[in-house]
Protein backbone atom coordinates (compact mmCIF):
# COMPACT_ATOMS: atom_id res chain seq x y z
CA UNK A 1 0.00 0.00 0.00
CA UNK A 2 2.63 2.18 1.51
CA UNK A 3 4.46 1.84 -2.45
CA UNK A 4 1.60 2.06 -4.06
CA UNK A 5 1.39 5.67 -3.04
CA UNK A 6 5.02 6.25 -2.99
CA UNK A 7 5.00 5.53 -6.96
CA UNK A 8 1.48 7.81 -7.36
CA UNK A 9 3.56 10.71 -5.22
CA UNK A 10 6.76 10.08 -8.05
CA UNK A 11 4.33 9.75 -10.87
CA UNK A 12 2.74 12.81 -9.92
CA UNK A 13 5.93 14.47 -9.43
CA UNK A 14 7.53 13.52 -12.80
CA UNK A 15 4.11 14.83 -14.10
CA UNK A 16 4.62 18.14 -12.76
CA UNK A 17 8.30 18.64 -13.72
CA UNK A 18 7.32 18.15 -17.58
CA UNK A 19 4.31 20.90 -17.09
CA UNK A 20 7.20 22.59 -15.85
CA UNK A 21 9.48 21.99 -18.43
CA UNK A 22 6.81 22.98 -21.09
CA UNK A 23 5.98 25.94 -19.81
CA UNK A 24 9.15 27.46 -18.98
CA UNK A 25 10.41 26.62 -22.81
CA UNK A 26 7.32 27.83 -24.40
CA UNK A 27 7.44 31.22 -22.59
CA UNK A 28 10.89 31.39 -23.65
CA UNK A 29 10.75 31.19 -26.89
CA UNK A 30 7.20 32.62 -27.13
CA UNK A 31 8.48 35.72 -25.95
CA UNK A 32 11.68 35.14 -28.19
CA UNK A 33 8.75 34.86 -30.84
CA UNK A 34 7.59 38.27 -30.17
CA UNK A 35 10.32 39.97 -30.02
CA UNK A 36 11.64 38.53 -33.34
CA UNK A 37 7.93 39.77 -34.79
CA UNK A 38 8.19 42.99 -33.06
CA UNK A 39 12.18 43.30 -34.77
CA UNK A 40 10.59 42.11 -37.69
CA UNK A 41 7.49 44.30 -38.19
CA UNK A 42 10.38 48.01 -37.47
CA UNK A 43 12.92 46.02 -39.86
CA UNK A 44 10.01 45.35 -42.54
CA UNK A 45 8.67 49.74 -42.09
CA UNK A 46 11.94 50.33 -42.87
CA UNK A 47 13.09 48.56 -45.47
CA UNK A 48 9.79 49.46 -47.64
CA UNK A 49 10.78 53.24 -46.98
CA UNK A 50 14.04 53.15 -47.80
CA UNK A 51 13.73 50.86 -50.97
CA UNK A 52 10.12 51.98 -52.33
CA UNK A 53 7.71 49.32 -53.58
CA UNK A 54 10.56 48.53 -56.37
CA UNK A 55 13.02 47.59 -54.15
CA UNK A 56 11.14 46.10 -51.51
CA UNK A 57 9.97 43.90 -54.46
CA UNK A 58 13.20 42.86 -55.52
CA UNK A 59 14.13 42.26 -51.95
CA UNK A 60 11.08 39.71 -51.58
CA UNK A 61 11.88 38.27 -54.98
CA UNK A 62 15.35 37.61 -53.47
CA UNK A 63 14.45 35.79 -50.23
CA UNK A 64 11.87 34.04 -52.23
CA UNK A 65 14.10 32.46 -54.37
CA UNK A 66 17.14 32.00 -52.31
CA UNK A 67 14.63 29.72 -50.00
CA UNK A 68 13.67 27.71 -52.16
CA UNK A 69 17.19 26.79 -52.93
CA UNK A 70 17.92 26.05 -49.94
CA UNK A 71 15.21 24.09 -48.79
CA UNK A 72 15.91 21.91 -52.20
CA UNK A 73 19.15 21.74 -51.28
CA UNK A 74 19.50 21.00 -47.65
CA UNK A 75 18.17 17.83 -47.63
CA UNK A 76 15.93 18.45 -44.64
CA UNK A 77 19.15 17.94 -42.51
CA UNK A 78 18.44 20.95 -39.74
CA UNK A 79 15.35 19.31 -39.25
CA UNK A 80 15.85 15.15 -39.16
CA UNK A 81 19.39 15.83 -37.36
CA UNK A 82 17.47 16.84 -34.31
CA UNK A 83 15.52 13.33 -34.29
CA UNK A 84 18.75 11.43 -34.91
CA UNK A 85 21.07 13.30 -32.09
CA UNK A 86 18.18 13.73 -29.38
CA UNK A 87 18.25 9.30 -29.86
CA UNK A 88 21.79 9.51 -29.11
CA UNK A 89 21.94 11.77 -26.54
CA UNK A 90 18.54 9.96 -24.67
CA UNK A 91 21.04 7.15 -24.62
CA UNK A 92 23.64 8.42 -22.54
CA UNK A 93 26.39 7.17 -24.69
CA UNK A 94 28.78 10.09 -25.11
CA UNK A 95 30.13 8.27 -27.88
CA UNK A 96 27.32 7.75 -29.87
CA UNK A 97 26.32 11.34 -29.66
CA UNK A 98 29.73 12.86 -30.51
CA UNK A 99 29.76 10.72 -33.90
CA UNK A 100 25.85 11.74 -34.86
CA UNK A 101 27.27 14.98 -34.20
CA UNK A 102 30.21 14.11 -36.95
CA UNK A 103 27.85 12.96 -39.28
CA UNK A 104 25.68 15.49 -38.97
CA UNK A 105 28.31 18.56 -39.49
CA UNK A 106 29.60 16.62 -42.47
CA UNK A 107 26.28 16.42 -44.52
CA UNK A 108 25.71 20.06 -43.65
CA UNK A 109 29.25 21.08 -45.15
CA UNK A 110 28.37 19.14 -48.21
CA UNK A 111 24.83 20.67 -48.70
CA UNK A 112 26.16 23.86 -48.16
CA UNK A 113 29.26 23.54 -50.58
CA UNK A 114 26.72 21.63 -52.83
CA UNK A 115 23.86 24.43 -52.59
CA UNK A 116 26.19 27.46 -53.03
CA UNK A 117 27.44 25.32 -56.67
CA UNK A 118 23.65 25.18 -57.28
CA UNK A 119 23.17 28.78 -56.91
CA UNK A 120 26.63 29.49 -58.94
CA UNK A 121 25.30 27.47 -61.77
CA UNK A 122 21.54 28.17 -62.22
CA UNK A 123 21.82 32.04 -61.46
CA UNK A 124 21.05 33.04 -64.86
CA UNK A 125 17.99 30.89 -64.47
CA UNK A 126 17.32 32.36 -60.78
CA UNK A 127 17.03 35.92 -62.45
CA UNK A 128 15.13 34.57 -65.37
CA UNK A 129 12.61 32.85 -63.41
CA UNK A 130 12.48 35.19 -60.27
CA UNK A 131 12.17 38.59 -62.13
CA UNK A 132 9.67 37.26 -64.74
CA UNK A 133 12.60 36.75 -67.70
CA UNK A 134 14.84 39.03 -67.10
CA UNK A 135 18.24 38.06 -66.57
CA UNK A 136 20.10 41.18 -65.68
CA UNK A 137 20.08 39.94 -62.03
CA UNK A 138 22.25 37.41 -62.34
CA UNK A 139 25.29 38.86 -60.82
CA UNK A 140 23.30 39.21 -57.71
CA UNK A 141 22.72 35.35 -57.37
CA UNK A 142 25.64 35.15 -58.26
CA UNK A 143 27.38 37.07 -54.94
CA UNK A 144 24.20 35.87 -52.88
CA UNK A 145 25.30 32.33 -53.45
CA UNK A 146 27.54 31.99 -50.21
CA UNK A 147 24.06 32.97 -48.41
CA UNK A 148 22.74 29.26 -49.20
CA UNK A 149 26.22 27.95 -47.69
CA UNK A 150 25.97 29.93 -44.77
CA UNK A 151 22.71 28.76 -44.41
CA UNK A 152 23.06 24.95 -44.76
CA UNK A 153 26.21 25.41 -42.12
CA UNK A 154 23.38 27.95 -39.65
CA UNK A 155 21.11 24.88 -39.88
CA UNK A 156 23.08 22.37 -38.69
CA UNK A 157 24.33 23.84 -36.09
CA UNK A 158 20.75 24.86 -34.95
CA UNK A 159 19.93 21.17 -34.73
CA UNK A 160 22.76 20.22 -32.99
CA UNK A 161 21.48 22.90 -30.24
CA UNK A 162 17.79 21.67 -30.63
CA UNK A 163 19.07 17.92 -30.00
CA UNK A 164 21.98 18.39 -27.69
CA UNK A 165 19.10 20.93 -25.02
CA UNK A 166 20.93 23.70 -25.70
CA UNK A 167 18.00 25.38 -25.57
CA UNK A 168 18.98 28.89 -23.40
CA UNK A 169 21.90 29.43 -25.53
CA UNK A 170 19.72 28.76 -28.75
CA UNK A 171 17.14 31.62 -27.37
CA UNK A 172 19.67 34.36 -26.90
CA UNK A 173 21.47 33.31 -30.44
CA UNK A 174 18.38 33.84 -31.91
CA UNK A 175 17.73 37.21 -30.11
CA UNK A 176 21.41 38.23 -30.91
CA UNK A 177 20.53 37.44 -34.44
CA UNK A 178 17.79 39.67 -35.22
CA UNK A 179 19.13 42.17 -33.40
CA UNK A 180 21.93 42.17 -35.73
CA UNK A 181 20.22 41.59 -38.49
CA UNK A 182 18.36 45.38 -37.79
CA UNK A 183 21.63 46.87 -37.11
CA UNK A 184 23.29 45.69 -40.94
CA UNK A 185 20.46 45.54 -43.15
CA UNK A 186 18.69 48.99 -42.16
CA UNK A 187 22.26 51.11 -41.69
CA UNK A 188 23.33 49.62 -45.51
CA UNK A 189 19.69 50.15 -47.35
CA UNK A 190 19.57 53.34 -45.80
CA UNK A 191 23.21 54.16 -47.48
CA UNK A 192 23.22 52.60 -50.12
CA UNK A 193 19.24 51.84 -51.17
CA UNK A 194 19.10 48.98 -53.98
CA UNK A 195 22.63 48.27 -53.96
CA UNK A 196 22.97 47.59 -50.80
CA UNK A 197 20.13 44.96 -50.95
CA UNK A 198 22.71 42.12 -52.24
CA UNK A 199 25.02 43.18 -49.16
CA UNK A 200 23.30 43.15 -46.68
CA UNK A 201 21.32 39.39 -47.53
CA UNK A 202 24.86 37.93 -47.27
CA UNK A 203 25.82 39.64 -43.76
CA UNK A 204 22.90 38.74 -42.39
CA UNK A 205 23.26 35.56 -42.86
CA UNK A 206 26.64 35.41 -42.11
CA UNK A 207 25.81 36.88 -39.12
CA UNK A 208 23.25 34.74 -38.09
CA UNK A 209 25.85 31.91 -39.01
CA UNK A 210 28.09 33.18 -36.67
CA UNK A 211 26.73 33.34 -33.74
CA UNK A 212 25.11 29.64 -34.05
CA UNK A 213 28.50 29.08 -34.71
CA UNK A 214 29.77 30.75 -31.44
CA UNK A 215 27.72 28.61 -29.15
CA UNK A 216 27.37 25.29 -30.79
CA UNK A 217 31.50 25.39 -30.85
CA UNK A 218 31.97 26.34 -27.70
CA UNK A 219 29.82 22.47 -26.62
CA UNK A 220 31.40 20.57 -29.31
CA UNK A 221 34.32 21.00 -31.13
CA UNK A 222 33.87 21.79 -34.83
CA UNK A 223 35.20 18.19 -36.87
CA UNK A 224 34.12 16.85 -40.78
CA UNK A 225 35.02 13.87 -42.77
CA UNK A 226 33.37 14.66 -45.70
CA UNK A 227 35.14 12.34 -47.40
CA UNK A 228 34.97 9.50 -45.76
CA UNK A 229 32.56 6.71 -46.69
CA UNK A 230 31.78 5.08 -43.49
CA UNK A 231 30.42 9.09 -41.96
CA UNK A 232 28.53 9.73 -44.97
CA UNK A 233 26.73 6.38 -45.09
CA UNK A 234 25.79 6.84 -41.01
CA UNK A 235 24.01 9.26 -42.24
CA UNK A 236 21.52 7.99 -45.27
CA UNK A 237 18.97 7.47 -42.47
CA UNK A 238 18.92 10.94 -41.92
CA UNK A 239 19.18 11.98 -45.40
CA UNK A 240 16.01 10.35 -46.34
CA UNK A 241 13.56 11.52 -43.58
CA UNK A 242 14.74 15.00 -44.24
CA UNK A 243 13.99 14.27 -47.92
CA UNK A 244 10.67 13.13 -47.14
CA UNK A 245 10.02 16.35 -44.65
CA UNK A 246 11.13 18.57 -47.43
CA UNK A 247 8.73 16.90 -50.53
CA UNK A 248 5.92 17.70 -47.88
CA UNK A 249 7.24 20.84 -47.91
CA UNK A 250 7.18 21.57 -50.93
CA UNK A 251 3.30 20.77 -51.21
CA UNK A 252 2.81 23.14 -48.60
CA UNK A 253 3.75 25.57 -50.83
CA UNK A 254 2.70 24.13 -53.85
CA UNK A 255 -1.21 24.47 -51.76
CA UNK A 256 -0.50 28.14 -50.70
CA UNK A 257 0.35 28.92 -54.01
CA UNK A 258 -2.97 27.18 -55.93
CA UNK A 259 -5.02 29.29 -53.52
CA UNK A 260 -3.24 32.41 -53.35
CA UNK A 261 -3.57 31.78 -58.20
CA UNK A 262 -7.13 31.40 -57.61
CA UNK A 263 -8.08 34.47 -55.60
CA UNK A 264 -6.10 36.24 -57.73
CA UNK A 265 -7.50 34.94 -60.83
CA UNK A 266 -11.38 35.16 -59.86
CA UNK A 267 -10.98 37.94 -57.25
CA UNK A 268 -8.64 40.43 -57.35
CA UNK A 269 -5.31 41.24 -55.67
CA UNK A 270 -6.98 42.84 -53.00
CA UNK A 271 -8.56 39.84 -51.77
CA UNK A 272 -5.66 38.22 -52.44
CA UNK A 273 -3.84 40.75 -49.97
CA UNK A 274 -6.77 40.46 -47.46
CA UNK A 275 -6.85 36.31 -47.47
CA UNK A 276 -2.43 36.60 -46.88
CA UNK A 277 -3.25 39.57 -44.26
CA UNK A 278 -5.12 37.14 -42.11
CA UNK A 279 -2.99 33.79 -42.28
CA UNK A 280 -0.32 35.80 -41.57
CA UNK A 281 -2.01 37.14 -38.44
CA UNK A 282 -2.89 34.02 -37.53
CA UNK A 283 0.35 31.94 -37.94
CA UNK A 284 2.10 34.84 -35.60
CA UNK A 285 -0.36 33.76 -33.38
CA UNK A 286 -0.04 30.25 -33.09
CA UNK A 287 3.78 31.05 -33.27
CA UNK A 288 3.76 32.18 -29.52
CA UNK A 289 2.95 28.59 -28.28
CA UNK A 290 4.15 26.32 -31.15
CA UNK A 291 7.65 27.57 -31.58
CA UNK A 292 8.88 25.53 -28.63
CA UNK A 293 7.47 22.51 -29.73
CA UNK A 294 10.21 21.67 -32.56
CA UNK A 295 12.66 23.28 -30.27
CA UNK A 296 11.67 21.56 -26.87
CA UNK A 297 8.96 18.96 -27.36
CA UNK A 298 10.20 17.17 -30.81
CA UNK A 299 13.91 16.51 -29.45
CA UNK A 300 12.32 14.77 -26.26
CA UNK A 301 9.96 12.90 -27.94
CA UNK A 302 12.72 11.43 -30.90
CA UNK A 303 14.46 10.55 -27.46
CA UNK A 304 11.82 8.20 -25.87
CA UNK A 305 10.26 7.37 -29.23
CA UNK A 306 10.65 3.39 -28.88
CA UNK A 307 8.23 3.42 -25.24
CA UNK A 308 4.92 3.81 -25.98
CA UNK A 309 3.72 4.65 -22.38
CA UNK A 310 6.20 7.72 -22.31
CA UNK A 311 5.09 8.94 -25.62
CA UNK A 312 1.79 8.80 -24.80
CA UNK A 313 2.79 10.63 -21.25
CA UNK A 314 4.58 13.17 -23.19
CA UNK A 315 2.20 14.03 -26.00
CA UNK A 316 -0.63 14.76 -23.45
CA UNK A 317 0.75 16.64 -21.13
CA UNK A 318 1.94 19.20 -24.51
CA UNK A 319 -1.48 19.00 -25.64
CA UNK A 320 -2.95 19.67 -22.56
CA UNK A 321 -0.70 22.67 -21.82
CA UNK A 322 -0.74 24.02 -25.55
CA UNK A 323 -4.37 24.31 -25.39
CA UNK A 324 -4.40 26.00 -22.01
CA UNK A 325 -2.01 28.50 -23.09
CA UNK A 326 -3.35 29.01 -26.24
CA UNK A 327 -7.15 29.05 -25.40
CA UNK A 328 -6.83 32.63 -23.76
CA UNK A 329 -4.36 33.83 -26.55
CA UNK A 330 -7.15 33.33 -28.78
CA UNK A 331 -9.73 34.55 -26.95
CA UNK A 332 -8.09 37.77 -26.57
CA UNK A 333 -6.88 37.71 -30.27
CA UNK A 334 -10.68 37.76 -31.72
CA UNK A 335 -12.06 40.19 -29.55
CA UNK A 336 -9.31 42.62 -30.12
CA UNK A 337 -8.33 42.30 -33.49
CA UNK A 338 -10.04 45.34 -35.05
CA UNK A 339 -7.12 46.80 -32.51
CA UNK A 340 -4.53 44.60 -33.71
CA UNK A 341 -5.10 45.53 -37.36
CA UNK A 342 -5.49 48.96 -37.23
CA UNK A 343 -2.16 49.06 -35.15
CA UNK A 344 -0.14 46.58 -37.49
CA UNK A 345 -1.92 47.02 -40.82
CA UNK A 346 -4.10 49.99 -41.61
CA UNK A 347 -7.61 50.48 -42.34
CA UNK A 348 -7.47 48.84 -46.05
CA UNK A 349 -7.28 45.57 -44.24
CA UNK A 350 -10.41 45.74 -41.86
CA UNK A 351 -12.13 42.77 -44.28
CA UNK A 352 -9.38 40.51 -42.95
CA UNK A 353 -11.03 40.96 -39.24
CA UNK A 354 -13.92 38.48 -39.88
CA UNK A 355 -11.81 36.06 -41.87
CA UNK A 356 -8.94 35.77 -38.77
CA UNK A 357 -11.83 35.84 -36.33
CA UNK A 358 -13.21 32.51 -37.15
CA UNK A 359 -9.94 31.35 -38.74
CA UNK A 360 -8.73 31.56 -34.83
CA UNK A 361 -10.93 28.79 -33.56
CA UNK A 362 -8.81 26.62 -35.90
CA UNK A 363 -6.18 27.06 -33.39
CA UNK A 364 -7.65 25.62 -30.97
CA UNK A 365 -7.54 22.46 -32.94
CA UNK A 366 -3.72 22.88 -34.18
CA UNK A 367 -3.28 23.07 -30.48
CA UNK A 368 -4.68 19.47 -30.07
CA UNK A 369 -3.45 17.72 -33.41
CA UNK A 370 0.24 19.41 -33.09
CA UNK A 371 1.39 17.16 -30.29
CA UNK A 372 0.19 13.88 -32.33
CA UNK A 373 1.74 15.00 -35.60
CA UNK A 374 5.33 14.82 -34.41
CA UNK A 375 5.17 11.11 -33.42
CA UNK A 376 5.50 9.97 -37.05
CA UNK A 377 8.64 11.94 -37.43
CA UNK A 378 10.01 11.26 -33.92
CA UNK A 379 9.35 7.70 -35.12
CA UNK A 380 11.09 7.81 -38.45
CA UNK A 381 8.24 7.02 -40.10
CA UNK A 382 8.68 9.52 -42.78
CA UNK A 383 5.96 7.96 -45.52
CA UNK A 384 3.12 8.11 -42.79
CA UNK A 385 4.30 11.88 -41.84
CA UNK A 386 3.73 12.20 -45.29
CA UNK A 387 0.54 11.09 -45.85
CA UNK A 388 -0.92 12.56 -43.09
CA UNK A 389 0.62 16.38 -44.70
CA UNK A 390 -0.47 15.51 -48.14
CA UNK A 391 -4.14 14.69 -47.00
CA UNK A 392 -4.42 18.40 -45.15
CA UNK A 393 -2.72 20.26 -48.23
CA UNK A 394 -5.78 18.72 -50.33
CA UNK A 395 -8.56 19.27 -48.04
CA UNK A 396 -6.64 22.70 -47.12
CA UNK A 397 -6.70 23.67 -50.69
CA UNK A 398 -10.32 22.14 -51.51
CA UNK A 399 -12.07 23.79 -48.51
CA UNK A 400 -10.27 27.35 -48.75
CA UNK A 401 -11.38 27.18 -52.37
CA UNK A 402 -15.03 25.96 -52.45
CA UNK A 403 -15.96 28.51 -49.21
CA UNK A 404 -14.55 31.22 -51.24
CA UNK A 405 -15.87 30.62 -54.51
CA UNK A 406 -19.76 29.96 -52.56
CA UNK A 407 -19.57 32.38 -49.96
CA UNK A 408 -16.58 34.82 -50.23
CA UNK A 409 -13.52 36.13 -48.89
CA UNK A 410 -14.81 35.77 -44.95
CA UNK A 411 -15.71 32.38 -44.91
CA UNK A 412 -12.72 31.48 -46.02
CA UNK A 413 -11.69 31.69 -42.35
CA UNK A 414 -14.16 28.31 -41.73
CA UNK A 415 -12.56 26.78 -44.18
CA UNK A 416 -9.15 27.25 -42.27
CA UNK A 417 -11.02 26.06 -39.34
CA UNK A 418 -12.80 23.32 -40.95
CA UNK A 419 -9.51 21.61 -42.12
CA UNK A 420 -8.13 22.16 -38.78
CA UNK A 421 -10.95 19.52 -37.48
CA UNK A 422 -10.45 17.31 -40.48
CA UNK A 423 -6.40 17.53 -39.62
CA UNK A 424 -7.22 16.65 -36.00
CA UNK A 425 -9.59 13.75 -36.55
CA UNK A 426 -7.11 12.11 -39.30
CA UNK A 427 -3.77 12.71 -37.41
CA UNK A 428 -5.83 11.13 -33.95
CA UNK A 429 -6.96 8.38 -36.05
CA UNK A 430 -3.75 7.62 -37.57
CA UNK A 431 -1.66 7.99 -34.37
CA UNK A 432 -4.19 5.69 -32.38
CA UNK A 433 -4.17 2.95 -35.33
CA UNK A 434 -0.54 2.73 -36.37
CA UNK A 435 1.27 3.70 -32.84
CA UNK A 436 -1.63 3.40 -30.32
CA UNK A 437 -0.84 6.86 -28.97
CA UNK A 438 -4.19 8.75 -27.70
CA UNK A 439 -5.19 11.74 -26.14
CA UNK A 440 -6.25 11.22 -23.06
CA UNK A 441 -9.89 11.61 -21.17
CA UNK A 442 -8.18 15.11 -19.19
CA UNK A 443 -6.59 16.15 -22.25
CA UNK A 444 -9.97 16.12 -24.15
CA UNK A 445 -12.15 17.35 -20.67
CA UNK A 446 -9.52 20.50 -20.89
CA UNK A 447 -9.80 20.96 -25.00
CA UNK A 448 -13.79 20.45 -24.20
CA UNK A 449 -14.17 23.08 -21.93
CA UNK A 450 -12.14 26.10 -23.60
CA UNK A 451 -13.34 25.46 -27.15
CA UNK A 452 -17.29 26.47 -26.29
CA UNK A 453 -14.88 29.65 -24.85
CA UNK A 454 -13.92 30.68 -27.93
CA UNK A 455 -16.69 29.64 -30.00
CA UNK A 456 -18.78 31.89 -27.90
CA UNK A 457 -16.29 34.95 -28.11
CA UNK A 458 -16.22 34.53 -32.28
CA UNK A 459 -19.97 35.15 -31.96
CA UNK A 460 -20.25 37.80 -29.12
CA UNK A 461 -17.24 39.43 -31.26
CA UNK A 462 -19.33 39.07 -34.36
CA UNK A 463 -22.54 39.64 -33.65
CA UNK A 464 -22.71 42.26 -31.10
CA UNK A 465 -21.95 45.70 -31.11
CA UNK A 466 -20.14 48.67 -29.55
CA UNK A 467 -19.68 48.32 -25.43
CA UNK A 468 -21.24 44.99 -25.44
CA UNK A 469 -18.99 43.17 -27.26
CA UNK A 470 -15.96 44.49 -25.52
CA UNK A 471 -17.59 43.61 -22.25
CA UNK A 472 -18.83 40.11 -23.62
CA UNK A 473 -14.99 39.38 -24.61
CA UNK A 474 -13.24 40.30 -21.21
CA UNK A 475 -15.66 38.17 -19.38
CA UNK A 476 -14.68 35.51 -21.88
CA UNK A 477 -11.62 36.29 -21.88
CA UNK A 478 -11.12 36.22 -18.09
CA UNK A 479 -13.10 32.66 -18.01
CA UNK A 480 -10.79 30.53 -20.08
CA UNK A 481 -7.55 32.93 -18.28
CA UNK A 482 -8.98 31.39 -14.81
CA UNK A 483 -9.87 28.12 -15.97
CA UNK A 484 -6.10 27.90 -17.41
CA UNK A 485 -4.35 29.36 -14.47
CA UNK A 486 -6.65 27.30 -12.31
CA UNK A 487 -5.46 23.89 -14.35
CA UNK A 488 -1.73 24.52 -14.55
CA UNK A 489 -1.62 26.05 -10.43
CA UNK A 490 -2.85 22.57 -9.69
CA UNK A 491 -0.53 20.79 -11.65
CA UNK A 492 2.89 22.72 -11.85
CA UNK A 493 5.01 24.00 -8.95
CA UNK A 494 6.15 26.55 -11.07
CA UNK A 495 2.99 28.30 -11.41
CA UNK A 496 2.00 27.74 -8.03
CA UNK A 497 5.33 29.60 -6.97
CA UNK A 498 4.53 32.75 -9.27
CA UNK A 499 1.33 32.30 -7.91
CA UNK A 500 2.61 32.38 -4.20
CA UNK A 501 4.83 35.64 -4.84
CA UNK A 502 1.69 37.59 -5.85
CA UNK A 503 -0.14 36.80 -2.90
CA UNK A 504 3.31 37.81 -1.13
CA UNK A 505 3.91 41.08 -2.86
CA UNK A 506 -0.09 42.24 -2.54
CA UNK A 507 -0.68 41.14 1.03
CA UNK A 508 -3.17 38.15 1.03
Amino acid sequence: MAREKTERVRGASNQSDTYDRIIKYTGLFGGVQGIVALITVVKTKLVSLFLGPTGFGINESFNRTLNLVKSMTDLGVPFSAVKNISECRGRDDTDLLQESILVTRTWSFITAVAGMFVCIILSQLFSYWAFEGDKGYTLSFLLLSPLVAFSAINGGETAIMKGTGMLMQLAKSQLITVALTLCISVPLLWKYRLLGIVPSLVMVSFASMAVTCFYSFRAFKYRIRPFSVATLSKGFGMIRLGMFFTATSFFGAGAFSIIANYLMKYGNAEITGIYSAGYLLISYLGLFVFSAMESDYFPRLSAVNSDKEKINSLVNSQAEVAILLMAPLIVGFIVFLAVIVSLLLTSRFSDAVPMARIAAVGLAFKAMTQPLSYVSLAKGDSRTFMLQEVLYDVVFVLTVLLFFHFWGITMTGTALTVAAMFDMAMVCLITRVRYGVTLSHRAMTVFSVQLPVIAVSWITSSFLDGVWRLVAGIILLFISSAYSFHFLKKHTSFIRFISEKIRNKIGL
